[in-house]
């Protein structure tokens, strides 16, 4: 009777078994990384980039069309869906100045002449540029591949600066839990990241990770593209799964982008669609980009602009 009495005690003594603790941030990156350096892209890739900005009162939409190779080339045509129905015409007068500059002339000066453009420039009929990005885009989490010429693919052609290139033995983040949430009906993983060095560089600063596939869902950037302002405002980046491979969906602007000719948009995003491996329309010539004017760009990305 004794013994009897004593075993509901003795029950309440014993631990309780615990839910399986979360694995640590650091765990939780790695496995997200090798994930997506394990996918399997068809090769090439053809889809639709739509950029959606917002003037004022004003929504505007751009679509252009393009194709992605394996060894990060690009080809896009450069003129959208909606240039080609309403192509845009420049205004103005061309015409130059042509003056003569002198001093000192009376005794023996010199003198030369200047020419000056002073025709009306116009910006780009491209809100953003051209955008010259891939939705297969890694951010800079996953190492560079080599082609089979032996050629990095996280290099570029032209001027196009590379930002994000790195040799490195440690961390290049540090990074903390911020705990679980629920993104678009997805149970995720919450991260914070904060670059050890260049942060110019390193820009991710969030990452949500699904908890139970490891597939990165969304992302936020101190910073996107190469040029000014998409490279000096935060933007958020999510993430779609089509045919068992990881494509970025959209990438939006969570500041309003301000140019330095005085216009601004409130609202700027780039979305992609129409993902597919085959494509019959016209085959898309490429022209190396070296000398073009800025258009929407990832750093370390090899790129051509079709015309």
């Amino acid at each position: 009777m004794r013994w009897a009495a004593l075993v509901p005690f003795m029950l309440c003594l014993a631990p309780a078994p615990s839910a399986s603790a979360d694995p640590d941030a650091y765990q939780i990156f790695d496995r997200a990384t090798h994930v997506l350096q394990a996918q399997s892209y068809p090769d090439p890739i053809f889809y639709r980039t739509t950029v959606h900005v917002s003037e004022g009162v004003k929504d505007e939409f751009e679509h252009f069309h393009a194709e992605a190779f394996s060894g990060s080339d690009i080809r896009v045509r450069g003129v959208s869906d909606e240039e080609a129905a309403a192509p845009h015409e420049t205004g103005g007068v061309n015409f130059k100045l042509v003056f003569s500059v002198g001093w000192n002339t009376g005794a023996g000066g010199q003198t030369g002449t200047v020419t000056q453009d002073a025709h009306r420039k116009e910006a780009s009929p491209d809100y953003l540029g051209v955008p010259l990005i891939s939705p297969i885009y890694s951010f800079g989490l996953i190492p560079e591949r080599t082609d089979d010429r032996g050629s990095s693919s996280g290099g570029v052609s032209g001027s196009l600066r590379t930002i994000a290139t790195v040799t490195a033995s440690g961390r290049i983040y540090n990074i903390a839990l911020l705990g679980t949430e629920t993104i678009n009906g997805l149970y995720a993983y919450h991260l914070r990241l904060t670059p050890t060095s260049r942060p110019d560089r390193y820009r991710i600063r969030e990452l949500w990770v699904d908890v139970y596939t490891y597939q990165i869902i969304q992302l936020q950037t101190q910073g996107n593209f190469t040029a000014a302002p998409m490279a000096n405002v935060p933007w958020l980046v999510t993430f779609q799964n089509i045919g068992g491979n990881i494509y970025i969906r959209d990438e939006t602007a969570l500041e309003p982008l301000v140019f330095h000719h005085d216009r601004t948009f409130s609202t700027a995003s780039i979305a992609f669609d129409d993902i597919r491996s085959t494509d019959d329309s016209q085959i898309t010539l490429p022209t190396m980009d070296g000398n073009a004017p800025i258009n929407l760009r990832e750093p370390q990305l090899r790129v051509f602009l079709a015309h």
